[in-house]
């Protein structure tokens, strides 16, 4: 009783020579616990899984995207500091292969970008503690964990106009209702008519979050008149769309000024580095695993949950003159 104890975690009645020796026996003979067996008798697996839909039939390979690989990186660290396990896994949007995880056996659910259509259903049929990251589903029956988008799109767009561009163009993957994107086009249209622009739809240039689509877009953008800078809603979209630009001849920021969103790695990578939105992907990963947690623990976490964001100032971004 005593070794089972200290092995589950419950040490209070067992001195510090007990413990030493007990972890001395377990390392002697290599034992490690056998973690199905201890899921059938207590009802808990310390399972979480982490569900990524393909919401783009450009984004198929699952940490493609450098966004995933560090939310991703920061809610395993939160669980496993937690003595919770991960277990990840893409799905597509339509719902396929979720009924394949019910043989996980997990304690609950967090699942990235989901909308309002058949993998939602299914979810909320599987009766999980599940929190959603980066969803604009209202249910009580989920909890959520996002950012701001309109705010901080109206804050971005604002930056550049402050910097005297009149002319602005917005790069973006695909709109989606009720999805991140389509609040940070309301974000951009809202700084528009605040600051008194016409807004244009021409300049909304949408097509996949892709460092490809950024290098296709830049000749797009070159082909609008009267406009000096982009806002990309996301980092890897403006990677592509500096180096597409490159391509084209333009100097950012002298003929082009471009901003990003997110504040991965990349935008410290490319050239310039990238003027951006951080969001603090790594921190939001490991405050959805810590939530999650919490859930688990019934330590009645908030419902919906937001995150802060602000502006990180490099060197694509160039005042305008208004010669």
């Amino acid at each position: 009783m005593t070794v089972s104890n200290v092995i589950n975690g419950r040490r209070a009645k067992a001195s510090d020579e007990t413990v030493e020796r007990i972890k001395a026996a377990i390392e002697t003979l290599g034992y490690t616990p056998n973690l199905s067996a201890r899921s059938l008798v207590s009802k808990a697996s310390r399972m979480v899984g982490v569900l990524i839909p393909f919401t783009e039939d450009q984004n198929q390979l699952l940490l493609n995207n450098p966004f995933y690989a560090e939310i991703v990186s920061g809610i395993e660290s939160a669980l496993r500091e937690a003595g919770y396990y991960m277990m990840l896994s893409g799905v597509r949007a339509d719902g396929g292969r979720l009924e394949t995880l019910q043989s996980w056996n997990m304690d609950a659910l967090i699942v990235l970008g989901v909308y309002k259509e058949r993998l939602y259903e299914e979810l909320k049929a599987h009766d999980l503690p599940t929190l959603l990251i980066d969803s604009y589903i209202d249910d009580p029956h989920f909890y959520r964990l996002g950012v701001d988008d309109e705010a901080a799109a109206y804050r971005a767009t604002r930056y550049l106009i402050e910097k005297g561009h009149r002319g602005v163009a917005l790069v973006t993957g695909v709109i989606r209702t009720d999805g991140v994107i389509e609040r940070r086009v309301a974000g951009y249209r809202r700084t528009l008519e605040e600051a008194g622009i016409a807004f244009d739809p021409a300049r909304i240039l949408s097509g996949s979050v892709t460092f490809d689509w950024g290098v296709a877009a830049a000749e797009q953008l070159a082909a609008l008149p009267e406009t000096t800078a982009a806002f990309c809603t996301a980092d890897l979209i403006a990677a592509g769309l500096l180096a597409g630009l490159h391509r084209l001849g333009k100097r950012i920021p002298e003929d082009y000024s471009v901003m990003g969103f997110d504040n991965l790695p990349i935008s410290r990578m490319v050239y310039p580095a990238l003027t951006t939105v951080d969001q603090s992907i790594l921190g939001k990963g490991q405050l959805a695993g810590k939530l999650i947690t919490d859930i688990l623990g019934k330590n009645d976490p908030p419902r919906e949950s937001l995150i802060d964001f602000a502006i990180v100032e490099r060197d694509s971004v160039a005042i305008r003159s208004r010669s």
